[in-house]
């Protein structure tokens, strides 16, 4: 863990008795502050496999002429390849080229499915998952442009086939 990364721990749940003699429980929840990137690459990295799978929008192959976007997951990592063999067989080599996204916008993985790396935009990441365990990704843009709040919520490992059929809200089970 980074310098400037600090997570609380989580305290027991409180009760709370309001004016009107209602209780009240609290729950308080570990908060992790710091480059929401890092505490990705964090979290994978402890795993013995280093790869996670995850599901985001993408923007769809006519997106400027249409403004959709499309449902896309995947299995991924974060090894950085120089050159990899790609679905036709072929070898690809890197160019050499800078990177031409920001790291605190875009996660950067190599995809295991597709044989190529990809920029996953963190504003349209909906849900990742690392060994067997899932967390829905929100996010919150506050005042200020650069403070982001990130609520990572854990969902049963029971969800994941919903999860890659594209079924986020889990109504239907297959």
């Amino acid at each position: 863990m980074q310098d400037s990364d600090k997570t609380t721990n989580a305290t027991p749940p409180r009760i709370q008795i309001n004016k009107e003699n209602t209780m009240s429980i609290i729950q308080y929840e570990p908060v992790h502050i710091g480059d929401f990137s890092s505490f990705i690459e964090n979290l994978v990295s402890k795993t013995k496999s280093k790869r996670f799978r995850a599901g985001f929008m993408k923007k769809a192959d006519d997106f400027k002429k249409s403004g959709k976007y499309v449902y896309r997951t995947g299995k991924f990592d974060f090894k950085y390849r120089k050159t990899w063999k790609q679905t036709d067989g072929t070898m690809y080599k890197r160019k050499g080229k800078a990177r031409t996204t920001k790291s605190e916008d875009y996660l950067l993985a190599h995809d295991l499915v597709k044989k190529a790396p990809r920029n996953i935009s963190y504003q349209r990441l909906l849900w990742i998952s690392v060994g067997k365990k899932i967390w829905g990704v929100s996010q919150f843009r506050l005042a200020d442009e650069h403070i982001r709040l990130y609520v990572l919520n854990p969902t049963k490992y029971s969800q994941l086939k919903n999860l890659l059929i594209g079924n986020l809200d889990g109504s239907t089970m297959q």
